[in-house]
């Protein structure tokens, strides 16, 4: 569970979902789970614009998750927009566009994500980079 400052919670979430508190809020604490793949890649993103490294840490599949994971090199996360999401069984997606400030003005990163769900619960599990 993350102790979160009580100022974040009533502010915009960054997944662009509504209020913090009300949003990515709940499963950064640990008050609630994601329910989908989609609500579990908005709170991963989230996490990534806080910099809550041991959130994305613990929503990261065992099979895949990196032995150490820094932010040090995390840019500034502007907006999410998605794409499609779907699940079929205990498979997730969620097709994606993030957009960060770059040196040159905004970029952006387009990218699939696969989800598994074992026991209830949603895990990211890996990406695939889209190319233009």
């Amino acid at each position: 569970m993350i102790n979160l400052p009580a100022k974040n919670m009533g502010k915009k979430c960054p997944c662009g979902g509504g209020k913090y508190a009300n949003c990515c809020g709940p499963f950064h604490t640990g008050t609630k789970l994601p329910r989908t793949a989609e609500q579990l890649m908005r709170s991963r993103y989230s996490a990534f614009a806080r910099n809550l490294v041991e959130y994305i840490a613990a929503t990261w599949h065992p099979s895949t998750r990196p032995e150490q994971l820094e932010l040090s090199d995390n840019p500034v996360w502007l907006q999410l927009q998605i794409i499609a999401s779907g699940s079929q069984g205990n498979r997730g997606y969620v097709h994606f566009i993030a957009y960060f400030a770059a040196e040159d003005g905004i970029a952006e990163m387009e990218e699939e994500s696969e989800f598994i769900r074992e026991q209830g619960r949603w895990w990211y599990l890996n990406a695939i980079s889209v190319e233009h």
